[in-house]
């Protein structure tokens, strides 16, 4: 009889055990199923998808246009023409009224001999070949001094400029730095007139009374144009 009484104890704590595993389990399993419902699988292979982001990203990277290229003389020109500008500024502000006064009467003194170069007057014209240049007027406009120029091929073929290699240079020789605006690359040979715009900052011509212009064709450079003595007209 004992030995039937611990059985039937060991028996009925055992179902006790697996009930409560059972229980637990499945509350278990309850709150887990009810803590992912807002849980979605990802679609697709992640895999895929960084490869598609890849090359969409270098789709829009070959999409980009091609940077420009600066030639280096313009950079060195503009740099050369920004240092003289700081230069003359910081001139100006320790000028002292006794310096003033001395300009004043400087300039109220008449000149008595006159360069032919202070003569010289529109239209300057220079003439190689075929190809005709010609500056029309040399005026100041706001914070730059502009050159209307003109330029006819008459030849039988058509000829290249690159306006980057346009040199303008002082009457101390200094190269300075210039924007051209209007005058095409090409130049056909139809007789016909192209007019344009030279720029130059008037902060580098204070103490420049006339100019040299110098323009080749490009890429052959067997065509060179040049104007000298350009008057600098305030």
């Amino acid at each position: 009889m004992k030995f039937q009484t611990t059985l039937a104890y060991t028996l009925l704590l055992l179902l006790a055990m697996f009930g409560a595993g059972t229980v637990s389990a499945l509350y278990g399993f309850t709150v887990g199923y009810s803590a992912l419902q807002g849980v979605k699988q990802p679609e697709g292979n992640p895999s895929q998808k960084l490869l598609q982001s890849s090359r969409q990203n270098n789709a829009a990277d070959n999409l980009e246009p091609e940077p420009e290229f600066v030639s280096e003389r313009s950079i060195i020109v503009a740099v050369y023409d920004h240092i003289q500008a700081q230069e003359k500024n910081l001139q100006k502000q320790e000028t002292t009224p006794a310096d003033e006064e001395d300009d004043f009467i400087a300039v109220a003194e008449p000149e008595t001999e006159t360069s032919p170069t202070e003569t010289a007057t529109f239209p300057l014209r220079a003439q190689v070949a075929d190809l005709n240049l010609e500056i029309t007027k040399g005026e100041m406009s706001g914070n730059d001094w502009l050159m209307e120029v003109n330029i006819q091929n008459n030849g039988q073929e058509s000829v290249n400029f690159l306006y980057n290699f346009l040199e303008v240079t002082s009457d101390d020789g200094r190269l300075l730095s210039t924007q051209t605006e209007g005058l095409p690359n090409e130049i056909p040979a139809n007789r016909q007139q192209y007019s344009g715009i030279i720029r130059i900052p008037a902060v580098i011509l204070e103490e420049t009374k006339t100019l040299t212009l110098q323009l080749e064709d490009y890429p052959e450079r067997e065509i060179s144009l040049e104007i000298a003595n350009i008057p600098v007209v305030r």
